[in-house]
């Protein structure tokens, strides 16, 4: 396996250009994730190598790799190196699920897959997903329950050829996080989610399912994630009339 080395400057040494030496090898590293050199749950080579064939120094390299430890990217194992972490559904909802009930429980959901099909973007979703007109998204709607009371409406949008090898089963029951099947069918890992919070008023098909009043207030939570390659690769609408919102700000 060889590396694009960072290219020294005139003078012989590594160019720190508009940022330090240890973000651009943070690229390095996350570009060669991306392009699947590491695939998640691989190990990365000794640091010595890769400080070989990078050209940098083993501090640098450290704080790089830190850094992606940090934002969940790689995990340090002790005795066995440093690997690339693969969502499970333990870790995605550490990380992105953020419905909790009323006294603050953490929720425990499984998905059932009311609907899906591939149809033409919606405006709003064409401008959230940065979608050409015309473009195409896989819809997917889904109810979440804990111990068979639903609690969650949802409406997923993905770009259409993205997913096409998602393959998720109409009237399916998944209790694994779907940020899993994305990484694992799809090769999209998400990295970071924006949700924007706010109050609607239930429709019939959300009424039905969530067993209120049509027309009664729920709290809607839209979602934008985004890949490791920065792209936006998912739009999710979610309601809920039972539970809480709860973050934290940074």
């Amino acid at each position: 396996m060889t590396f694009d080395k960072i290219a020294p400057t005139a003078s012989g040494s590594s160019p720190i250009e508009a940022r330090p030496l240890y973000q651009q090898t943070r690229d390095l590293l996350v570009r060669r994730i991306i392009d699947g050199v590491w695939k998640p749950g691989t190990y990365l080579p000794s640091e010595q190598q890769l400080c070989s064939e990078l050209g940098v120094s083993i501090g640098t390299m450290r704080k790089a790799t830190e850094e992606l430890v940090i934002q969940g990217l790689l995990e340090r194992q002790h005795g066995r190196g440093t690997r690339v972490v693969p969502h499970s559904s333990a870790s995605s909802r550490f990380r992105f699920l953020r419905f909790v009930h009323a006294d603050g429980r953490p929720l425990d959901p499984v998905a059932h897959l009311l609907a899906q099909g591939v149809r033409a973007a919606s405006a709003e979703e064409r401008r959230q997903l940065d979608l050409d007109p015309g473009g195409k998204v896989l819809a997917l709607t889904r109810i979440r329950s804990e111990k068979d009371q639903p609690l969650v409406y949802e409406r997923l949008a993905l770009p259409a050829q993205t997913f096409a090898a998602l393959g998720l089963a109409t009237g399916e029951d998944i209790v694994e996080e779907v940020y899993v099947f994305y990484q694992e069918r799809c090769g999209v890992t998400i990295m970071r989610t924006v949700d924007e919070v706010g109050i609607a008023a239930a429709d019939a098909a959300m009424a039905r399912h969530l067993g209120i009043a049509e027309g009664e207030s729920v709290l809607q939570v839209r979602r934008l994630a985004f890949a490791l390659d920065g792209r936006r690769v998912e739009y999710r609408e979610s309601f809920t009339a039972h539970l809480k919102y709860r973050t934290a700000l940074e």
